[in-house]
């Protein structure tokens, strides 16, 4: 996959989520909202995965997930009014599991996969677990996909929360075959890491201005 391809992706991500950022803060009875947000958590579940598998310093990388999750977690939980811990914090976790498993640490990784259960972060283990399917993407695409069928199935049955079966449509994004030339260009290295804090921190405060 070109670097122009891995940005489109992260911009799609990017762009959807603020949408269903907007509609939950906003708009919570419009559907749509949430209907376009269900595309954006896998695609950024992808690029996690995609960055373990060619990140040539994990620990580093590692890290800056967590910096970005720790900047986020106050104004999470003040936009939403949420204690758990946010997004950002099950991507570390579901990245730390994908990189033991890679290594082939397993028991690790196990350990992680199954611990998911029990963490309460958003998307929880639903979250871990389409990190580490979306690791065999362009290995074993199928069990990529079929993975991802099931725990979505899974996490409607357990959380009610069938509208997240939309997301399966993400993987229409993975193909290449989308050319945005706009949404292709080269951002700068943390742009990415910075966004998430600061969409949040933009939303809550229009919220208390209105």
């Amino acid at each position: 996959m070109s670097r122009e391809q891995r940005q489109f992706i992260q911009w799609v991500a990017a762009l959807t989520m603020l949408i269903d950022h907007i509609g939950a803060v906003f708009f919570p009875t419009v559907i749509g909202f949430r209907a376009i947000g269900r595309l954006s958590f896998p695609l950024f579940a992808f690029g996690i995965a995609q960055g373990v598998r060619y990140t040539s310093d994990f620990r580093k990388y590692f890290a800056r997930i967590l910096i970005a999750a720790a900047v986020s977690q106050p104004i999470y939980m003040k936009l939403f009014g949420l204690t758990q811990l946010n997004p950002l914090f099950m991507l570390a976790w579901g990245a730390a599991a994908l990189y033991f498993w890679r290594e082939e640490k397993k028991a690790l990784a196990g350990i992680l996969l199954l611990g998911a259960y029990f963490a309460e972060m958003s998307y929880g283990w639903y979250g871990v677990w389409m990190i580490f399917f979306f690791g065999f993407y362009g290995m074993k695409d199928s069990l990529c996909f079929y993975g991802q069928v099931i725990i979505t199935v899974l996490y409607g049955l357990t959380k009610g929360a069938w509208v997240q079966i939309l997301s399966l449509f993400s993987f229409s994004f993975l193909d290449g075959k989308w050319r945005i030339p706009l949404l292709s260009k080269k951002m700068p290295r943390y742009f990415f890491y910075a966004f998430y804090p600061l969409h949040l921190l933009v939303l809550w405060g229009i919220k208390i201005a209105i």
